[in-house]
């Protein structure tokens, strides 16, 4: 009898063992993550915080992405000229037109449903007949109807007259064009809306390395590794996105490793981070910019282009790059970061530059009819320490030029619905970054007439000439001309006002590795491991 108790209680002794193994097996291979503000939209059409984005890349499957690189390592920087298929399994370049391979094999984990160039082609159609976020993309290329799409058969897709671009194929891996479930979203429109862009908001219909699992809106997003994924298996199977909006509690978690990376943290919390025990702290000069936008549309707050300079005059730039930033940004100068390869390439430091000179902010507000001051609100963003800060030091400048700037922080969502619809007066938004290296793509992307976030509602029709006319250059210094008088423009006009150019910052746990760095400085889970 006593023999036969002891047996029962070894093999219940080795079956707890066995689950607390499971446990910690699972544990070691969950990444979880503390952000500091919740994925405003699943549709990957539009796209724009960074929360969102940050999802969007890693759930959604881009016709092609910066080839993973091979080996162990902790950190590296992406190879911007080497791409692998995700969605396309291969391209071919037949003068003007781009054969596209579909992937075979694939599936939509959420449906069962098969992946065919049918939902390549009904992806695009979309993009192109909601006028948003991956149009732009599209059109970059020539692409702007569909009779320049021919579906060849299930596996091929053929894009006609298409023209040259210096970024055609760094576009092509840009978060907005992740490839959709046609039939699951199809099923979702109605009359009113004919690409069901409400249910997309909240539901998830991709096929990439990493799939969504569960949703609780303002506390938590987790993922679980696709198990129908065609390439190899990621390390993690579980990633945790918390939603902490405080920054000091998201370095807290990550000071007790109840979280293994931790977003958005001030640069004096990193600084902090970097003693804790357990953390590292990586710092790599990067074309971030951190940025304040004004509404200079005819009747905005800052349609007066003196009112502008003076404010560009009176930013405290030393304090924030210094006191802020903590040295871990360069003063801005101008549009393009002093990052970029093209600041050396096109000779951009012998532009036109603004620094901190009160007098001269004063005389500007003089000639623009405010010598007796005004006032003006600042949107920014919430839970971001160094936006706060840095918003502080700027109230602080203007009080002495007799400028009363009202700060008022705002979600992600009311943010980018603000910023879409013109309704503020200045903005502040996180870290922005050009997610291509080129000017084409920056000009394109922001300040061209109406162009696709152009939040400013900047519009100079010197400037539009300028950088549409390198749409189909590819050579550089055939547009170092072009870029140069249109850079020199947009600074005199300064829509924006520059503040810094920021180092990628990102505080993780110390076993945490295959950190690979992209252009676009969204992280990139599928190579992340546990070292």
């Amino acid at each position: 009898m006593l023999k036969s108790l002891l047996i029962r209680f070894a093999v219940m002794a080795v079956g707890v063992l066995s689950l607390l193994s499971v446990a910690q097996a699972d544990g070691h291979r969950t990444l979880r993550i503390a952000v500091a503000d919740d994925v405003a939209t699943m549709d990957p059409t539009f796209g724009q915080s960074g929360a969102t984005n940050l999802f969007l890349k890693n759930t959604y499957l881009q016709p092609i992405q910066y080839a993973i690189p091979a080996g162990s390592y902790e950190s590296t920087n992406a190879d911007t000229t080497d791409f692998e298929g995700n969605s396309v399994a291969s391209w071919e370049v037949n003068g003007n037109n781009i054969v596209l391979s579909i992937r075979q094999g694939m599936t939509f984990p959420t449906t069962g449903n098969p992946v065919t160039a049918d939902d390549f082609w009904w992806t695009l159609e979309r993009a192109l007949g909601t006028k948003a976020g991956p149009a732009w993309v599209w059109g970059n290329v020539g692409i702007t109807s569909m009779d320049q799409v021919k579906r060849v058969d299930d596996w091929t897709i053929e894009l006609i007259d298409t023209r040259p671009s210096a970024i055609q194929f760094p576009l092509m891996r840009d978060q907005t064009l992740g490839l959709l479930d046609s039939k699951e979203v199809s099923s979702h429109a109605t009359d009113d809306d004919p690409w069901a862009l409400e249910w997309m908001s909240r539901n998830y219909a991709g096929n990439g390395a990493y799939v969504l699992d569960t949703w609780e809106p303002g506390t938590r997003i987790v993922l679980k590794a696709n198990p129908n994924f065609f390439a190899d298996e990621p390390f993690f199977n579980r990633i945790e996105m918390i939603v902490i909006p405080e920054s000091s509690n998201r370095l807290a978690m990550l000071s007790t490793g109840d979280v293994d990376i931790a977003f958005a943290l001030s640069a004096a919390e990193l600084s902090r981070a970097e003693k804790a025990r357990g953390v590292k702290v990586l710092s790599i000069p990067d074309r971030q910019k951190l940025n304040v936008g004004l509404n200079v549309r005819p009747g905005g707050a800052f349609e007066k282009v003196k009112l502008r300079q003076a404010l560009a005059y009176a930013v405290p730039y030393d304090d924030i790059v210094f006191g802020v930033l903590k040295d871990r940004a360069a003063k801005s100068a101008g549009p393009m970061s002093v990052n970029s390869r093209f600041f050396s390439l096109y000779n951009l430091a012998d532009m036109p530059n603004y620094y901190t000179d009160l007098d001269k902010a004063k005389e500007l507000l003089q000639e623009a009819g405010h010598g007796d001051g005004f006032a003006f609100e600042l949107i920014t963003a919430k839970g971001v320490p160094h936006v706060e800060q840095a918003a502080a030091n700027l109230k602080s400048s203007f009080a002495k030029i007799g400028v009363d700037m009202t700060i008022t922080p705002v979600s992600q969502a009311t943010m980018g619905e603000k910023n879409g619809q013109g309704t503020y007066d200045a903005f502040m938004r996180d870290w922005l970054t050009d997610y291509v290296d080129d000017p084409y793509y920056h000009f394109f992307l922001w300040w061209g007439t109406g162009v696709v976030i152009n939040w400013t509602g900047y519009s100079n029709t010197e400037v539009d000439e300028w950088y549409q006319s390198t749409a189909s250059i590819v050579d550089d210094s055939e547009r170092r001309g072009p870029y140069r008088n249109a850079i020199r423009q947009l600074i005199k006009d300064s829509p924006m006002l520059w503040l810094a150019d920021g180092d990628y910052t990102l505080a993780v746990r110390e076993d945490i590795g295959g950190i690979t760095l992209h252009p676009d400085t969204l992280l990139y889970f599928r190579p992340l491991n546990r070292m």
